[in-house]
C-alpha cells in the first residue's frame, strides 16, 4: 500500500516509488499483481494501450497483472495517490473468468470506503502484530465496494467528457448538447453519481484546483482565475472565500509568513 501527494511540478514517479514498480511515461509499466490506484485530490492522465484517458477525483484505476499502462499527474496541477496491491487465487480466478478488467471507475467523495484507505495506511504504519491479515481483508472490502457502488464503464465515460468539457467553462446546456443528452438526463446523471449537480461539481473540481495552485505555485490569483475559467480574481476569490471562509490572497500571505512558501521555486511552467 502507498500514498503519495504530489506537488505541481514535482517529478513523476517520485525517487521513492518502490522497487520493482517504478516507470516512466515514456516506457510504461507492467505489474505482476492486480493494482488499485485511487485519486482523491488534483488531475491527470492514465493510458492503456492506445487508449489515453482523463482522470480526477474520485477516479480508481484497476489495474490487472501484466496489462501494460501508465499514469501521471497534470505537472500544473499534481494529485493526491493511494496504492494498494493484490494478489491470491481469488483474484486470479475473477480475472481469469473475466470479472476484472482493466478499467476506470469512479467512486462518490463521500462512499463510506474511502475511509477504509487511511485505516489501511494506519494499520501500515502501525505494523501491529497482524497487521497484514485485517489490511488483505480491508482491501478485498474496498475492491468489492468500488465495484459494486462505481458507475458503469458507460457511465464513467460520461462523467469524464462532461467534467473536461465543464471545466473549460462551457454553460451546463452547452455541455450536455455536446454530449448528447438534455440537461435534465445531464443533471440526473450527476446528482447519482457524485451527489453534485453538475455546476456545484465543476465549481468544487476548480476550486481543488485553485487550493493546489495557491499553495503550490507562485502563479498570481489572476493567472490561476484565467487558467481554471473563472471570470476574473475577484469571482475566484469570491467562491473560494464562500467555500473556505478566507480570500485565496490572505492564505497565501499567512503561509508564506509561516514558511510555506519559501524562496524555493525552482520549477516554472513551460512555454505554451
Amino acid at each position: 500500500m502507498g500514498h503519495a501527494r504530489i506537488q505541481p511540478g514535482e517529478n513523476y514517479p517520485p525517487a521513492k516509488h518502490p522497487e520493482g514498480h517504478y516507470f516512466s511515461w515514456d516506457s510504461g509499466r507492467t505489474l505482476s499483481a492486480l493494482q488499485l490506484v485511487t485519486i482523491s485530490q488534483g488531475s491527470g492522465f492514465l493510458q492503456f494501450s492506445e487508449a489515453r484517458h482523463k482522470v480526477g477525483p474520485g477516479s480508481v484505476f484497476i489495474l490487472p497483472p501484466g496489462y501494460w499502462h501508465r499514469y501521471r499527474p497534470d505537472p500544473d496541477i499534481g494529485w493526491i495517490e493511494d496504492w494498494i496491491e493484490l494478489r491470491g487465487p481469488t483474484l486470479d480466478a475473477w480475472i481469469s473468468k473475466g470479472l476484472l478488467k482493466a478499467g476506470i471507475m469512479q467512486i462518490h467523495p463521500q462512499n463510506p470506503a474511502r475511509v477504509w484507505l487511511k485505516e489501511i495506511h494506519r494499520l501500515c504504519l502501525a505494523h501491529a502484530p497482524g497487521f497484514r491479515q485485517t489490511v488483505a481483508g480491508l482491501a478485498m472490502a474496498y475492491l468489492a465496494q468500488v465495484l459494486a457502488s462505481s458507475e458503469s464503464p458507460k457511465q464513467s465515460e460520461i462523467t469524464l467528457q462532461a467534467r473536461e468539457l465543464l471545466l473549460t467553462g462551457l454553460d451546463v446546456n452547452m455541455v450536455a448538447k455536446k454530449i448528447g443528452m438534455s440537461y435534465l438526463t445531464l443533471y440526473r446523471h450527476f446528482k447519482k453519481t457524485t451527489g453534485l449537480s453538475p455546476k456545484e461539481y465543476a465549481l468544487k473540481i476548480r476550486l481543488a484546483q485553485a487550493e493546489d495552485l495557491i499553495s503550490g505555485t507562485q502563479m498570481s490569483i489572476k493567472q490561476i482565475a484565467e487558467r481554471l475559467g473563472f471570470h476574473s480574481a475577484s469571482h475566484l476569490s469570491l467562491e473560494y472565500k464562500k467555500v473556505k471562509g478566507i480570500a485565496p490572497q490572505t492564505k497565501r500571505d499567512a503561509r508564506a509568513e509561516s514558511g510555506g512558501l519559501k524562496d524555493m521555486f525552482s520549477w516554472r511552467p513551460e512555454a505554451t
